[in-house]
């Protein structure tokens, strides 16, 4: 094996292993000089030969991602020595499942105020033509009245204005 220039830094992981880095270096391209902690602790929990054996088995465009993985799983191994990835899996899992009820409870205070704000609405709107009807009853009646009067050819305020009281009257009275 050709020896790698001597103004480049070795990789982290001959670097750890202090041995010689060369240009066909399995670990060159995915553990840089300026950042040791990572093989160092893939190193503690994998092992060099390990690690070295699983990179060549994978295909070059995947091994980034396995290395990533790599050093994910051996730091949290390193501050959780018994479930190590596990137990934050866990963890984000169960935060799921409480978000999801908690989304459910939502979704079925919606729909119970979607119900009651349809109910209140079909409430005002029969009311309203309620009203309308009542309205256009009342109107119709009192075009009538106008009408008669104006059919009428009454000459005298008295007879006009005993007419114009009885329909005042009747329209006060459909109101109760």
């Amino acid at each position: 094996m050709e020896s790698y220039s001597k103004n480049i830094m070795p990789c982290a992981a001959c670097k750890l292993l202090r041995r010689r880095c060369t240009k066909d270096c399995i670990f060159l391209p995915y553990f840089l000089p300026s950042e040791p902690e990572k093989f160092a602790a893939v190193h503690r929990i994998f092992g060099a030969s390990n690690i070295s054996k699983m990179l060549q088995e994978i295909p070059v465009n995947d091994r980034e991602d396995a290395v990533i993985s790599l050093v994910y799983e051996a730091t949290t191994r390193l501050k959780e020595p018994v479930y190590g990835c596990v137990s934050l899996i866990s963890s984000l899992q169960m935060q799921i499942f409480q978000l999801q009820s908690k989304l459910n409870e939502a979704l079925a205070e919606t729909a119970t105020l979607k119900t009651q704000l349809a109910n209140a609405l079909s409430i005002i709107i029969s009311s309203q033509s309620h009203q309308s009807n009542h309205i256009t009853e009342k109107n119709n009646f009192n075009l009538i009245d106008y009408q008669q009067l104006s059919e009428c050819n009454i000459n005298d305020n008295a007879s006009y204005a005993r007419l114009l009281d009885l329909s005042v009257t009747d329209s006060y009275l459909e109101r109760m």
